[in-house]
């Protein structure tokens, strides 16, 4: 049972429901949404053309960047190799040899932690090692050119002839099967 029934609420007295009037629509209203709504288009249409232009702009910037590292690492590899070219014991040989050094076979050494000087002092005349003094076994290096400034020859390409070659043995010759124990 509800309290309604029961009579513990006062029932209230039923109003008539009473349409209301419809708005007054303007024909200036009408317009507006149709305009708001090419004008949301016409402005996402040109942020997607900015949008566009920047990507297009960074990935050209990307590109000739990747080129340039490319670039780098080639002379890069390039500087290492005539680096590790020029310090060969060879080399620092021949280099010192260039310069009227000679070898030291009376090796004099300094003890770090004590101070102490071991092994004799003498004047090197420069035909105690023959083996050292001898021409040296490399000579200068070549300078290297890099490759992006390597000059391109333009040679006309000229066909190999070709070598006829004997046609192989229809059946190959068999390995020999090893017997297992």
């Amino acid at each position: 049972m509800s309290a309604l029934e029961a009579g513990v609420l006062p029932a209230a007295p039923r109003t008539s429901l009473n349409p209301v009037a419809a708005p007054d629509r303007s024909p200036v209203f009408r317009g507006v949404f149709p305009l708001v709504i090419l004008a949301l288009l016409a402005v996402a249409m040109v942020g997607h053309l900015v949008l566009q232009t920047k990507i297009q702009e960074q990935a050209f910037e990307l590109g000739s960047l990747q080129s340039q590292t490319e670039r780098l690492a080639a002379s890069q590899a390039i500087l290492t190799a005539t680096l590790d070219k020029k310090t060969t014991p060879q080399q620092l040989a021949y280099e010192a040899a260039q310069l009227g050094m000679v070898a030291d076979p009376y090796a004099t050494y300094l003890v770090l932690p004590t101070g102490q000087v071991t092994g004799t002092n003498q004047a090197v005349r420069g035909n105690e090692v023959p083996v050292i003094s001898a021409a040296p076994v490399i000579g200068p290096p070549a300078d290297p050119v890099p490759p992006a400034e390597a000059p391109v020859a333009e040679a006309p390409v000229a066909e190999a002839p070709v070598a006829e070659v004997p046609p192989a043995d229809p059946q190959p010759e068999a390995a020999p099967v090893e017997a297992q124990p």
